[in-house]
């Protein structure tokens, strides 16, 4: 199954699969600094010995490049939407068979992850990118008559192109091997150690932009013999790269730690450098750069890059007006910022403060790139992209459920649904809020959360909500508005602007789901939520939705009944439920064109009052229809006529209105 890829969304798909592939990867980052920190206990203490310390150390080393080809490999299969499984096989396949990773000799079979990183990336990437060219080239299919099981069927035609792109892959690596960097690596070596400097420290950064060990990988390249030279006053190069081009780490993560916590608004961010503070100490940077993350971010990629060139700059001119002297160049690599400084130089304090003063100049390089990055993003990237690609995990996993589970009796609901999984996948799924209003006062009221999806540039109410609800699929889209809705009420709360309640939509899956009633209660948890429960949701379930009601207000939210008129809802069957808001559908607005329509919204409207609802009126779209409304002593609208619904950021010029009023 594979969406139409709008060619300019490709650069987006691959920097968003990257990205949460790299992210995936965070829980073994931290065990594997864990252990880095572990391993540097025990060199003095033993709690093991040192030969099973170093195997497990070199277990860690060989882990990762297979680790990062899966996550890539899977990731991307799933940003494009094509089989999963069958991808990852594949680049296995290609990984172990060109990497070097297995090598073999007179000895038997080892394993190496020297130098095998890049073809870690590059592997993945060239199964994707070939694996869309054929689908968009060719149209693969077995069996055109329909003969086969639709999820037999689909499985051969997604294993085609794999085949395919195997033997293309045999064809070009022996290519491949012809591509040679010694003329540029030549080059460079030709140059004054200064320009080779500046370029050692390009390139090192840009190698772990890629998720790849910035200085190993320039060591396998390029000739480094610079580094050990004398670059200002007594320092050598490498020395003072260390202490001053880098503090921290690579990036300047001390800098990027101080930037975060000063000038984040996120969340996420703060955790991130909150978590990577003990590691930090040591020198170990991976759960910072990977978290966050740094790597495959083009926004914080500059300042990463910026900040480490500028340290170089200014400690390099300070150095050649005001020499220091290096005394101790036997520092281990984990003895923590100011402290290696000062056991560097036998305790020169000026040296010190310059490491303080470009940890705090490269906090102020990174300040308006994290703000720029948070703005951008409304959330941390990774955030997003995360929530973004379980979306799409989860709905291709219920579209398999589905094939499997229904192949006879649903084929033609079967073939719906997968067009609108193609059309969902292949927009960009929003959050958007209409606001809700005092018809006696003009104040707002309430938000309502709404899902939108934006597909080149025009933004429509989504068509699939009602099939996917009818295929047991809603349960997919309830969690990402969920997700959503948390973070931006969160945000709201922190910048002051959530003046009002915010009300979100449950479908009758999620209603009958406690888990998801339990995550409601986690994230929304103290915030002015309104959980709106559909009318057919209520009627078909009733002691279900009571019992869910009372969960909700006894945790402090509010409930309303939603589109209440659109369906065979009774005022008795009212009576029995607790909410504390109806909402009239527009349905028995349009029939008020009528005497006996008027008549009948008037005395629904009154019934509900005296029965202690709070009434909302739904749908008003004229003046006309807004006079009416205040005939019938109802007190909260919503409708065209003030507003349609309104993307995050317009919302918050609304908010911040309201907020001054």
């Amino acid at each position: 199954m594979l969406r139409a890829v709008n060619v300019l969304s490709v650069p987006k798909i691959f920097l968003d699969s990257l990205r949460e592939a790299v992210l995936a990867l965070l829980p073994f980052m931290f065990l594997r600094s864990i252990w880095i920190l572990f391993n540097i206990i025990n060199a003095h203490f033993l709690f093991m010995e040192s030969s099973m310390a170093g195997l497990l150390s070199q277990l860690f080393g060989l882990v990762f490049p297979l680790l990062l080809t899966i996550s890539l490999a899977y990731h991307l299969a799933l940003g494009f939407s094509y089989e999963r499984i069958h991808a990852t096989i594949l680049t296995l396949l290609l990984f172990l068979k060109f990497s070097g990773y297995i090598q073999f000799s007179e000895d038997g079979i080892a394993l190496s992850s020297d130098f095998v990183l890049p073809q870690a990336i590059a592997i993945p990437v060239f199964v994707s990118v070939f694996y869309v060219v054929l689908r968009r080239v060719f149209t693969f299919s077995i069996d055109r008559k329909g003969v086969l099981n639709r999820s037999l069927k689909r499985h051969i035609d997604a294993t085609l192109p794999y085949i395919v792109i195997y033997l293309i892959a045999l064809l070009i690596a022996p290519i491949m091997h012809h591509f040679s960097l010694t003329p540029f690596v030549s080059w460079v070596a030709e140059l004054s150690m200064q320009w080779q400097s500046v370029l050692y420290n390009f390139f090192i950064h840009l190698f772990w932009l890629a998720g790849i060990h910035g200085a190993a990988a320039y060591y396998t390249f390029f000739d480094a013999q610079f580094v050990t030279d004398i670059y200002v006053s007594n320092i050598p190069f490498t020395q003072f790269f260390d202490l001053f081009a880098v503090p921290g780490g690579a990036g300047g993560t001390w800098s990027l730690i101080l930037a975060l916590l000063l000038f984040s608004r996120n969340q996420h961010g703060r955790a991130i450098a909150k978590i990577s503070l003990p590691f930090a100490l040591l020198n170990i940077n991976e759960i910072l750069l990977f978290g966050l993350p740094v790597i495959y971010n083009p926004m914080l990629a500059i300042p990463f890059i910026l900040v480490p060139l500028v340290n170089q700059f200014l400690a390099f001119m300070l150095f050649s007006v005001f020499p220091i002297s290096v005394v101790n160049l036997d520092l281990s690599w984990i003895t923590p910022v100011f402290a290696n400084v000062w056991l560097a130089t036998d305790g020169n304090a000026m040296a010190v403060l310059v490491q303080g003063c470009l940890i705090a100049i490269g906090a102020l390089i990174y300040r308006p790139f994290i703000r720029r990055f948070e703005v951008d993003s409304n959330e941390m990237l990774g955030d997003k992209l995360a929530r973004r690609l379980r979306l799409n995990g989860r709905v291709l996993a219920h579209g398999d459920m589905l094939l499997n589970k229904a192949q006879n009796e649903l084929g033609e609901q079967v073939a719906t649904v997968n067009d609108h999984m193609k059309q969902l996948l292949e927009g960009d799924l929003k959050v958007y809020y209409q606001p809700q209003y005092n018809v006696k006062t003009g104040a707002l009221s309430g938000l309502e959360a709404l899902l939108r999806i934006e597909k080149d540039g025009v933004v429509s109410s989504p068509a699939f909500l009602k099939d996917f609800i009818s295929a047991g699929m809603a349960s997919s889209i309830d969690v990402w508005v969920l997700e959503q809705v948390a973070l931006d009420m969160k945000d709201w709360k922190q910048r002051g602007l959530l003046h009002t309640k915010v009300s979100m939509n449950l479908t009758v899956e999620s209603l009958l789901d406690s888990e998801h009633i339990d995550n409601i209660k986690a994230m929304l948890g103290g915030l002015p939520l309104v959980v709106e429960i559909t009318e057919s949701g209520y009627i078909q379930n009733q002691v279900e939705a009571q019992s869910v009601i009372l969960q909700l207000q006894k945790q402090g939210f509010h409930v309303a009944i939603d589109d209440f008129g659109s369906g065979y809802a009774s005022l008795s069957m009212l009576a029995k439920l607790k909410a504390d808001f109806v909402k009239l559908d527009r349905q028995f607005l349009e029939n008020a064109s009528s005497p006996e329509g008027k008549i009948l919204y008037h005395h629904i409207s009154s019934a509900l009052n005296e029965m202690g609802y709070t009434v909302i009126a739904e749908g008003v779209e004229s003046e006309e229809e807004r006079a009416f409304i205040r005939e019938c002593d109802i007190e909260f609208v919503q409708g065209y006529f003030y507003q349609p619904a309104l993307s995050k950021q317009h919302i918050e010029e609304v908010l911040e209105g309201a907020g001054k009023a």
